[in-house]
């Protein structure tokens, strides 16, 4: 049998055999491209380790090995603030702070929070009438003022029933009781004054409804007398401050 002559090079024609029988140990030689899935001689098959374990820094197809870090666990997700407590908060702060704020403006025009020379705005002396309200001295509402403060509403103004305060008396926890006098000087004119309820108010002596009129006012001194030779027809005397009111009615 004829032997086909060698291609050139040196190289077996593709396709024949090797007349030389396969290289040592049993292996047949490939030519051209290596056959899908099987990797290169030498280099481990993708996804699997190689023969020295994986690279560095890497972690293998179990794990990573004993005692070694692996990746660094991910970062915890901050929670998600809650805008309807923060809400909610606000608005409960807002409330404490206008319900505070109320509470002071109540108690600074109340007259718990008021002291002897303070004026007061009073419209009905009567039970469960209308609270008084403090108003500067200066002002036309002011109709009274607070001649002593007694801190018991069981005690009795100075001069007894001989005197002509009005009484403001407040019972119970906060218990206290105001002695009160006309906030009027000479020459001022009145209407209410002989009122057993009303509060008085100061109107122009020109007013027809006027029914008190103040013909002269001494301070220093608590005594009827000083209303001798006048047109009053009514006396008030306040023994603390010391102040006589000689007062010409309508009666």
């Amino acid at each position: 049998m004829s032997v086909p002559p060698p291609a050139p090079g040196g190289q077996q024609p593709v396709g024949q055999p090797d007349p030389y029988g396969p290289p040592p140990g049993g292996q047949q030689q490939q030519y051209g491209q290596p056959q899908y899935g099987t990797p290169p001689q030498g280099q481990p098959v993708q996804g699997q380790p190689g023969q020295y374990g994986p690279p560095p820094g890497q972690p293998g197809p179990y794990g990573p090995p004993p005692g070694q870090p692996g990746y660094p666990p991910a970062p915890p997700v901050p929670p998600k603030k809650s805008k309807a407590l923060w809400i909610r908060l606000a608005i409960v702060a807002v409330i404490v702070v206008v319900g505070g704020t109320l509470a002071i403006i109540n108690f600074a025009t109340s007259p718990a929070s008021s002291n002897a020379g303070d004026c007061l705005s009073v419209t009905e002396f009567t039970s469960g009438g209308d609270e008084p309200s403090k108003a500067d001295c200066n002002d036309p509402s002011a109709n009274v003022k607070i001649a002593k403060k007694l801190d018991s509403s069981s005690d009795s103004c100075p001069g007894g029933s001989d005197a002509a305060y009005d009484t403001y008396t407040v019972s119970g926890r906060s218990s206290y009781k105001l002695c009160l006098m006309i906030n009027a000087k000479q020459g001022d004119c009145l209407t209410n004054f002989t009122s057993k309820t009303q509060g008085y108010k100061k109107v122009p002596c020109s007013d027809p409804s006027k029914d008190g009129e103040l013909v002269k006012v001494v301070s220093g001194q608590a005594d009827q007398s000083v209303c001798e030779g006048t047109d009053a027809t009514r006396v008030a005397v306040y023994p603390e401050p010391a102040t006589t009111m000689c007062v010409k009615t309508n009666e």
